[in-house]
Order: C-alpha cells, then structure tokens, then sequence
C-alpha cells in the first residue's frame, strides 16, 4: 500500500463508522447517512483498488479510470447544485408566506410599524 492508501483508507473508514453509528439520529435522514455510507465505502475500496475503476470505466466505454470518476464527480456536482438551489427557491418562499402572514395578522390587530406585541 502507498502512503495515500495509509492515510486516506482509514480516514474513509473512520467517517463510514461515524455515520453508522449516527444512523438514525441527528438531523440527517437514513438516507442520507446511507448515501454518505456509501460513499465512503466506494471510494475506500476505488483508492484500495484502482484497477477495478479501470476495468469499469472500460466496460462503460470510458478510456482511463480517471475520467471516470471526473465524470462522475461532474454530474454529483451539477445534481447537487440543482438540487440546492431548488431548495432555497422553496425556503424563500416560504419565509415569503411567513412574512406575508405576520404582515395580515399585524393589520387585522391594528399593529403599526412598531416592534412586535
């Protein structure tokens, strides 16, 4: 094994053994601790083995094992990216509805502008 093997394996493993041992608490779902799981586990075992991301990236018709895991770490980025961004569309509107329903609830009291009762 290479020192980068020594250093990052037992690292991966450490954060795999965190999330199982958080599985199920915390504010993460189940399925994000099993994605994450997940995760640590593949790249663990791409670092451990690189000759079997080569052998997959083949098989897909992708010429270096390294591609591979470019391509794949491009669509996870674009996947996330949308996927965050459709969240904060979502709480901005729904601090929108907030404010828009303190806004009648301080009108239909007769508040002012002041500070809140």
């Amino acid at each position: 094994m290479t020192a980068f093997q020594w250093i990052t394996v037992p690292t991966l493993l450490a954060l795999f053994l965190w999330d199982m041992w958080h599985l199920g608490r915390g504010p993460l779902t189940t399925g994000s601790r099993l994605l994450r799981m997940t995760l640590w586990l593949s790249a663990a075992l791409a670092i451990l083995r690189p000759d079997w991301v080569q052998k997959i990236a083949e098989w897909l018709g992708i010429g270096l094992g390294a591609n591979l895991v470019l391509y794949l770490f491009a669509l996870a980025f674009l996947w996330t990216s949308f996927f965050l961004y459709s969240r904060i569309v979502r709480l901005r509107q729904d601090v929108t509805d907030v404010v828009r329903q303190l806004a009648i609830l301080r009108a239909e009291r007769g508040g002012g502008h002041g500070a809140p009762s």
